[in-house]
């Protein structure tokens, strides 16, 4: 593992190359950027990068939406841009840094997404799930258990700022939800995202005066938790978090998520 995160991004991690990264101008208002985010779960993209011209001057993470929405009172939100909320602490990689670069600005600043450059431009972005690849075909002995998460279970009917507030407080993307057959059901920001500037979501928050507290998780899509049992190989689990419409795995009264995976089982292996 030491000698794979040695290697350059170039190589570690080619498919990054191979697709388009999203950018947004610095004058960008949140109704015109949310339309992005929703698209970047299918291109593996977990984030936006702010240019001027070609070059990074900021990033956007669904965290920092989210957080603008429940400071700020509907519709108000709506109008606040890119350069407003965006991460412009010049978070970049050139393609010939090492993957271990990647990796210490993910643990030094918790954000699980950067642009690459080169020569200062764009040229890609890297996401924590680009790395679950080079974790899928390493033979890598360390039970799931070790690299969980805990369960957060929210009630159904829990209200929508409430649900935020767990998020920002325990650092998580993934709130569990159970339903009446007892079956636990994946919320997670991308579809509180969604939820919020669709016409559904912003036709209750006009209706009700109440912003995002009119809003309970039950009322979003939801997606189906994927249960793996306590044999499950690293590689198997890291397999199976590369699809993209799985956000994490259930283990027991634990979930696994790419960032588990990837930060937790690489900071094992070097110690």
């Amino acid at each position: 593992m030491s000698k794979v995160i040695d290697i350059a991004l170039r190589d570690a991690v080619p498919q990054v190359f191979k697709r388009p990264y999203l950018s947004v101008p610095p004058d960008s208002t949140l109704m015109q950027i949310a339309p992005f985010m929703a698209i970047g779960p299918q291109i593996y993209v977990d984030g936006l990068v702010v240019t001027q011209g070609e070059r990074p001057i900021g990033i956007i993470g669904s965290k920092q939406i989210l957080i603008s929405v429940i400071n700020s009172n509907y519709p108000d939100w709506l109008k606040i841009s890119a350069s407003q909320i965006m991460d412009s602490s010049g978070i970049s990689l050139e393609m010939d840094s090492p993957l271990s670069k990647a990796i210490d600005v993910f643990n030094q600043t918790y954000i699980a997404f950067l642009p690459v450059t080169r020569f200062g431009l764009v040229v890609a972005s890297l996401s924590i799930r680009d790395i679950l690849p080079i974790i899928a075909t390493t033979a890598i002995h360390l039970p799931l258990k070790d690299i969980s998460s805990s369960l957060v279970l929210l009630p159904k009917k829990t209200n929508l700022k409430v649900a935020l507030d767990t998020m920002f407080q325990k650092r998580i993307r993934n709130i569990i939800i159970r339903d009446d057959n007892s079956d636990y059901y994946i919320i997670n920001d991308r579809k509180i995202l969604e939820f919020l500037f669709s016409e559904n979501g912003r036709k209750i928050m006009s209706t009700h005066n109440l912003g995002i507290q009119a809003i309970e998780i039950d009322l979003m899509d939801k997606l189906p938790a994927i249960r793996v049992s306590d044999n499950t190989t690293l590689s198997k689990a890291a397999e199976l978090l590369m699809d993209i419409s799985t956000p994490c795995l259930l283990l027991n009264e634990s979930i696994v998520t790419p960032w588990d995976i990837v930060m937790k089982t690489i900071k094992r292996m070097l110690v």
